[in-house]
């Protein structure tokens, strides 16, 4: 079966489900040496989830992205703050939203963000800022079954080292290319536009609905900037998280009749442009008192 249902989860394994020690499947880009070296794209891939429904017929319905990530030893799903939140009535809508990721076994699992959140007492976690869109929950992963990765969270890159003309890449569920057998995000690339003043910046890479919530990464490059100069060899950033991707930059077209003079339609397109929310926010998120609230209920203290 291309599903398999339930939750699979027991009060009294808890702790060991929430946090392995060692992190189990954890992406790290540092090599024996010392050195920075960029994660393996395949392991990359294994890092993120599809967040949907289930339709009436019993076909998945695929709405947007998700990835794992560890921060602080415990394992968290993160996506953008419109997926779970509805921005104009500021209700939730996760109630049906179910996870979708692969099983060691084959075939592809899924679990039900509002049982994990009725069961153990979570819940999800924004930033102060209303208008961040990024969400974070401690979430569910069994290593025995779960053919899953997670971004460890010194992989996180602070924006002050990013800079304009550097190219990204995101991993991400594309509409048109729908899971047959199994979960497997296609990449996409591109290069930082625009460093916006509120530590969030414009790539030019487009993207569509569905790719809400990618992750988005630091291409490995030989050339990176230092101040007014470059270096040329070793790149010790590259490979690193950056930010996740939010929503695309739309460009709206007035049409005007030639008749009246007067507006008739709105024509609304994709400038190819994409706003990523970077990982510092994601940072400021984990060091505030509501986030340490969801992880004392998860560590049990």
């Amino acid at each position: 079966m291309f599903l398999r249902r339930g939750i699979r989860v027991l009060a009294v394994v808890l702790l060991s489900i929430f946090m392995m020690k060692p992190v189990y499947g954890e992406i790290n880009i540092k090599s024996k040496t010392g050195n920075l070296m960029p994660s393996p794209l395949k392991e990359l891939k294994k890092t993120v989830v599809f967040l949907g429904k289930i339709e009436p017929d019993g076909k998945p319905k695929i709405l947007a992205t998700g990835f794992l990530v560890n921060v602080q030893g415990t394992y968290h799903l993160l996506t953008a703050k419109h997926v779970v939140m509805n921005h104009v009535t500021g209700q939730f809508q996760d109630k049906d939203l179910l996870v979708f990721f692969n099983l060691k076994s084959g075939g592809v699992t899924i679990r039900s963000i509002q049982e994990l959140k009725d069961r153990f007492n979570i819940e999800w976690v924004f930033h102060t800022d209303p208008e961040v869109d990024i969400a974070i929950i401690p979430f569910l992963l069994d290593p025995a079954e779960d053919d899953v990765k997670v971004v460890s969270d010194d992989l996180f890159l602070d924006t002050k080292y990013l800079h304009e003309l550097y190219d990204v890449f995101f991993l991400s569920y594309q509409p048109g290319i729908e899971p047959k057998g199994s979960i497997t995000p296609i990449v996409r690339t591109g290069t930082i536009s625009l460093l916006k003043g509120d530590k969030s910046f414009y790539i030019d890479a487009s993207a569509f609905p569905g790719n809400t919530g990618s992750p988005v990464f630091l291409r490995p490059s030989p050339i990176r900037f230092q101040g007014q100069s470059f270096t040329i060899g070793d790149d010790p950033i590259g490979g690193k998280f950056i930010g996740i991707i939010g929503e695309y930059l739309p460009y709206q077209e007035l049409a005007v009749s030639a008749q009246t003079g007067r507006p008739r339609i709105i024509f609304e397109e994709n400038t190819g442009l994409s706003r990523v929310w970077s990982a510092s926010f994601i940072q400021e998120i984990i060091a505030s008192d509501a986030f340490k609230e969801e992880l004392k209920k998860v560590k049990g203290k």
